[in-house]
Order: C-alpha cells, then structure tokens, then sequence
C-alpha cells in the first residue's frame, strides 16, 4: 500500500481522473472539482477514508492546508513539498509529518505529566469492570434490541 502522501500525488497527478481532482494553475496545489465521486468510485479507497472530512483530516496531518478564495471547490495546498513535477520533495513532507506527530507527542506527555505533578487524578480503568460491562452490554443486548446508551446500541451485533 502507497503511503497517503504519494498516493495523493499519483492521483492529483493522473490525467485520467482530472474532471474530479487536479493539479491547480500553480502547480503547487489541488483541486477537488467533484468530492462525491472521489468517493463514490473509490478513488480514495487506498486511504481508508470512508468520507471527506476523514481524507480532509488526514491532509491536515501532513500539512496540507485549504486554499482560501476557493469556495466553489475544494483547494489544498502545502506550503513546501506538493509541487507538479518535483515528487522527491514528498520524502520531506513524510518527515515534517513524522516530527509534527512526534512533537504534538511530547506536548500530550508533558501535559499529562504536568498534570500528574499537580495532583490531578489520572483515569484508570480496572480490567475486572470492563469485563463485567462488557457482559451487561453484550450479553444482555441478545434479549433487548436497544442497548443503554447510542454507542452501546451501534455496537450491539459485534460478538467478540
């Protein structure tokens, strides 16, 4: 499997597919002129993005930001390494992205150790109860068809 970043250039960058998504006049952005067909012929399916705001997520992951100007379709670009023509500069983007994750980790690790430090209580979570919970819902949903709360009740077929 294509990693997302490569896998985007390749689509942006196949001629077939630009009545949906292509290469904008600058050459240093996209457009998405059809977002439901992206979806509807899978294109996106090597992404594992079931709708749009997932793929826009995953865009955001690895710097691309929306094109502001661009409300009658869907614009990103990103500041440096998506350009037409130059895809060594994806090696780059793969690694802002990983430092980005990296950093945005320490920061969520600091806080909670910061936290911890303060005397703020942390959310453990005793094995024993969740299996226990695990049977309420489970076991108890073959009887009932509607479970306690929306998310227990989305769940309900799963037999684990």
């Amino acid at each position: 499997m294509l990693q997302f970043h490569v896998a985007i250039y390749e689509i942006v960058d196949d001629p077939s597919l630009d009545s949906t998504i292509s290469w904008s006049k600058s050459s240093k952005s996209f457009i998405i002129w059809n977002p439901k067909e992206l979806f509807t012929k899978k294109i996106l399916k090597r992404f594992f993005c079931c709708n749009l705001s997932q793929f826009i997520t995953e865009l955001d992951t690895y710097g691309f930001v929306r094109i502001e100007g661009s409300d009658e379709q869907l614009e990103f670009g990103h500041k440096q390494f998506f350009v037409r023509g130059k895809p060594e500069l994806l090696k780059k983007m793969r690694l802002q992205a990983a430092m980005n994750r990296m950093k945005k980790s320490a920061k969520k690790a600091k806080a909670r150790a910061e936290a911890e430090k303060n005397g703020e209580p942390r959310i453990i979570i005793n094995a024993d109860e969740v299996r226990m919970r695990y049977k309420q819902i489970f076991e108890s949903s073959s009887s009932s068809t509607i479970a306690k709360t929306p998310l227990e009740n989305r769940f309900r077929h799963l037999r684990i």
